[in-house]
């Protein structure tokens, strides 16, 4: 599809003379809901500058223009402040004025001034081009990437920046160049995850998470827009759909059912768990790179038909987006809207939440028309309390349902309560905790043991040896019984902590000093006696 040429200027309501036809348009690119899309150059004394692209405002008489136009000055600020952060992949702020319509060169321009976008222009194709008019071959796992880039940007800010929403992720907003990158557009309903600008939500039916009916959405928003574009790379066709000769019993599209995913349940399994009804269970933004490697590796090995993606393999040919694959296809478009002329927006007021788990309906024939997009307006943000970032984001709860190949063996119900149950022998550690106890009771059984041989003579040595060793046995046997006791006793039963083993050391010092005592009544004490009558024949005595 060439774009529709066009000779229009345009420019800012600025008392400079000339002021207003400062930009001229040469080309419509496109039309969405809020807006149209024109290439254009910046003239300056007649002289004009490579081409850019200019986003004119397209009011909806459904709406006060107030409201509209501070809509529209929340994504702009939004792109603002991310280009000044310089965030990559993303389409380039240049400029933003207020102006009227355009209008052709030499004609007064006529009108109440409304709002311009000046960003830079794009060269190449939106995936939704790509695959369905087979423009060139797309590098799947480079573009899920790029696009996550942006996500991380966004989501997790420096340190003081406010974190951002895009809300309308979709595969008609990235678009990959001539050299295979890919960048994401159309920030237009792109909000700061604040209060103060999550006033509406933009909503595509085909791609948008159930979570907009509701007026509360957060960074898993976001995925399940990346989740609907992966699963267009896969299989060719949107994420949800409404199936014919189905009841409509939900406000929200619910998750096609498609044949390839059907005949693979472990790549049904990756590419459905950014799409869950339920935005908990999605996977967080910092576990989608792992998720991208997955899925590659999954669909490397699927039997999948060719839709002109790569997915870490050569189809065909390299994956260049430039290939051409039918004649005619060398003109390049940039897309910043969705192609559809003069699609209303759409008011959707919040409905009630959305069942546990993912709803899933048969597929229906492709649809022809274009997707339904618009805004839901939020009516209360409630708790709602997101703020600037103080940093990487603090993690939330348990992990999601989604597991991939390379993590460990989860543990079963049985280990997990075995982990939970109260060790026998208590802590680490504490098993040392009291050792002097049982140290002073073996010392003193020694020493009455070595007196005892020494009196019985060293002719029964040997037995007296093996003797003792047994009662050092008993005495450790009876060390780990009264630990074991008080494990099964202070522990599991009365969920005590034991933080050492006195107790035991105690018990077992005790033993061993009464089996001291006992070798001591058995000591002949004759080997004591001296005769000291040499001491008084010393002294005349």
């Amino acid at each position: 599809m060439s774009n529709a040429t066009v000779d229009l200027v345009c420019g800012p309501a600025d008392p400079l003379p000339g002021s207003e036809q400062s930009y001229r348009l040469t080309g419509l690119l496109g039309s969405g809901g809020q807006a149209d899309v024109y290439q254009a150059v910046r003239v300056s004394a007649g002289i004009s500058s490579a081409p850019l692209t200019v986003k004119v405002f397209r009011p909806n008489p459904q709406d006060t223009r107030e409201h509209q136009f501070r809509s529209w000055d929340k994504g702009d600020a939004v792109l603002m402040d991310l280009h000044s952060r310089n965030v990559g992949s993303i389409c380039r702020r240049i400029d933003a004025f207020y102006g009227r319509a355009p209008h052709p060169s030499g004609r007064p321009p006529q009108g109440d001034p409304m709002p311009f976008q000046v960003l830079e222009y794009l060269p190449g194709h939106d995936l939704r081009q790509l695959l369905s008019q087979r423009i060139g071959r797309v590098d799947a796992a480079r573009t899920l990437r790029s696009v996550l880039d942006v996500m991380n940007a966004m989501h997790h800010p420096p340190v003081g920046a406010h974190p951002v929403l895009h809300m309308d992720l979709k595969p008609a907003n990235v678009i990959i160049g001539p050299d295979g990158s890919a960048k994401v557009i159309d920030f237009t309903g792109a909000r700061y995850h604040t209060p103060a600008h999550l006033t509406t939500i933009a909503y595509t039916r085909e791609t948008a998470g159930p979570e907009a009916h509701q007026g509360t959405v957060g960074p898993a928003y976001d995925v399940h827009g990346f989740g609907s574009i992966a699963f267009y790379l896969v299989t060719g066709a949107t994420a949800r759909t409404d199936s014919p000769g189905q009841e409509q019993s939900v406000p929200w599209a619910r998750l096609r059912r498609h044949p390839v995913l059907e005949s693979n349940p472990r790549l049904r399994e990756l590419l459905t768990a950014p799409l869950d009804d339920n935005p908990d269970n999605r996977p967080r933004t910092e576990e989608l790179p792992r998720w991208i490697s997955e899925l590659a590796a999954v669909v490397s090995r699927a039997n999948l038909p060719d839709l002109g993606v790569d997915w870490g393999h050569q189809v065909g040919g390299p994956a260049d987006a430039t290939r051409r694959l039918a004649p005619g296809a060398d003109r390049t478009r940039r897309m910043d809207a969705p192609a559809a002329m003069g699609v209303p927006p759409t008011q959707v007021v919040p409905q009630s939440p959305p069942p546990s788990g993912t709803r899933i309906m048969d597929a229906g024939p492709a649809p022809e028309k274009q997707p339904i997009s618009g805004r839901v307006r939020v009516p209360d943000q409630g708790s709602f309390s997101p703020g600037r970032s103080a940093g990487p984001a603090e993690r939330r709860g348990p992990l999601p349902r989604l597991r991939l190949a390379t993590d460990p063996e989860e543990p079963s119900e049985r280990q997990l309560a075995e982990q939970d149950r109260h060790p026998l022998l208590g802590p680490p550690g504490s098993l040392a905790k009291g050792f002097e106890l049982s140290v002073i009771g073996g010392l003193f059984s020694l020493i009455m043991w070595l007196l005892r041989v020494v009196t019985t003579g060293l002719e029964t040595l040997q037995n007296q040896v093996f003797s003792y060793l047994f009662v050092l046995a008993v005495a450790i046997g009876l060390f780990f019984l009264v630990r074991i006791a008080g494990g099964i006793l202070w522990g599991r039963w009365l969920h005590a902590k034991r933080k050492s083993a006195r107790l035991a050391h105690l018990v077992t010092g005790v033993f061993l000093f009464m089996v001291g005592i006992d070798y001591l009544g058995e000591l002949d004490w004759d080997f004591l006696s001296f005769d000291f009558t040499w001491i008084s024949d010393l002294f005349g005595l």
